[in-house]
C-alpha cells in the first residue's frame, strides 16, 4: 500500500488532522450503543491497551505490570475520568499487537490503546482516534561497522513489522528497498542480528530504545541522517462515535499541553521522567514538537 494511499492524518495541516481527529463522527463503524463514560460510571474500570516491547512508551515488566511514557498518559486519563464521573476509577491494562489493537477496540473489548499508533484515514474508517501526543518521524536503523561511510539506504534490505504504518512510508518513499515483514520489532531486531535484513525501520524513538536495551550493546546508526522519510504524530486509539469519551481524553491532553510553550506543566512532567537526561532514553523535546503540540490544542480554547 502506497503512502499516498493510506492517507496519513499526520500528512495533513495540523488544523486538518485535529478535525479529522476529533470531529470524525461520520465514520462507517457503528455508533455506539452507550458512551464509555456510561460503561465506566457502572464499572469503574477503564480497559485500555499498550504494547508490551515498545519502551520507553510501554514495557511489560517481569511482575506483569506496565510502565512506560504512554502508560503515564492512561494515569492522567483516568484521573480525569475520575474527577468528570465524581468515582474511583481503575486502569485495567492488556497486551495489545500492531495486528490487534484497532480490532479489539472496534469490537468494544478496550475502551482506548495509547502506544506508537499513527492515525491514517484507513484505520479511522475502523476507529476514532485522540489528538496527537507525540511527533517522531521514520528511519531506518543499522549497525554501525556493517555498512559504509556512504549508505544508499534505499538499497537495503529492511525488516519491517507488518501491518503498520512503516511498511507503507518505506514503499513510497524507497521503492527499491527489500522488505521483509516481521510480527513484531523483537523479532525485526534478531532478523538484524541474524544478518536476515540490513536493518530495521519504525519511528526513531522507538528504534533508539531497542538499541538501548539491547544485549550486547551495538551502536547503530538512524539513517536518513539529515531527516526523517516521513513525519509520525501518534495518538490514542478510541472506539468509532463516542464523542462523550472522545473528548475527555482530549480534554485531558489538552490540559496537558497548557504550558509546553514554556518547557513546563505535566506534559512536559512525564515527557522527562521517561525522556529526560535521567529517564530510560534521553530524547529531548524539540522546539518544533513542542509548538506543534501546543498549536493542536488552539482550536479548543
Amino acid at each position: 500500500m502506497k503512502l499516498r494511499n493510506a492517507m496519513r492524518l499526520s500528512a495533513i495541516p495540523a488544523a486538518a488532522a485535529v478535525a479529522g481527529a476529533v470531529l470524525a463522527g461520520g465514520g462507517s463503524g457503528p455508533v455506539a450503543a452507550q458512551s464509555v463514560l456510561d460503561r465506566i460510571t457502572r464499572d469503574g474500570v477503564i480497559r485500555a491497551g499498550t504494547r508490551a516491547n515498545a519502551a520507553p512508551f510501554a514495557q511489560k515488566m517481569a511482575s506483569g505490570e506496565f510502565k512506560g511514557f504512554s502508560v503515564d498518559l492512561l494515569r492522567e486519563i483516568r484521573t480525569a475520568t475520575e474527577n468528570a464521573l465524581n468515582r474511583s476509577v481503575r486502569v485495567e491494562l492488556s497486551e495489545v499487537t500492531p495486528s490487534d489493537r484497532l480490532q479489539r477496540v472496534a469490537k468494544g473489548e478496550l475502551d482506548i490503546v495509547c502506544g506508537i499508533t499513527t492515525p491514517t484515514w484507513d484505520r479511522e474508517a475502523l476507529v476514532d482516534f485522540s489528538l496527537p501526543f507525540f511527533r517522531d518521524g521514520t528511519r531506518v536503523m543499522v549497525y554501525r561497522g556493517k555498512v559504509g561511510a556512504v549508505v544508499d539506504v534505499g538499497r537495503l534490505k529492511i525488516g519491517v513489522v507488518k501491518n503498520t504504518t512503516t511498511v507503507a512510508v518505506l514503499q513510497d518513499r524507497l521503492p527499491a528497498a527489500s522488505l521483509r515483514d516481521y510480527p513484531n520489532m523483537g523479532e525485526a531486531i534478531r532478523g538484524l542480528e541474524k544478518g536476515e535484513v540490513d536493518g530495521v525501520a519504525n519511528v526513531g524513538v522507538v528504534l533508539l530504545g531497542l538499541a538501548e536495551r539491547s544485549e550486547p550493546r551495538r551502536s547503530v546508526v538512524l539513517l536518513p541522517r539529515t531527516r526523517p522519510l516521513a513525519t509520525e504524530s501518534l495518538a490514542c486509539v478510541l472506539p468509532q462515535n463516542d464523542s462523550r469519551w472522545r473528548d475527555l481524553v482530549n480534554r485531558t491532553l489538552i490540559g496537558m499541553f497548557a504550558e509546553i510553550r514554556e518547557f513546563k506543566g505535566r506534559y512536559e512532567q512525564i515527557y522527562s521522567r521517561w525522556f529526560g537526561r535521567e529517564g530510560a532514553l534521553f530524547y529531548p523535546l524539540d522546539r518544533s514538537t513542542r509548538d506543534y503540540l501546543a498549536d493542536i490544542s488552539i482550536w479548543a480554547r
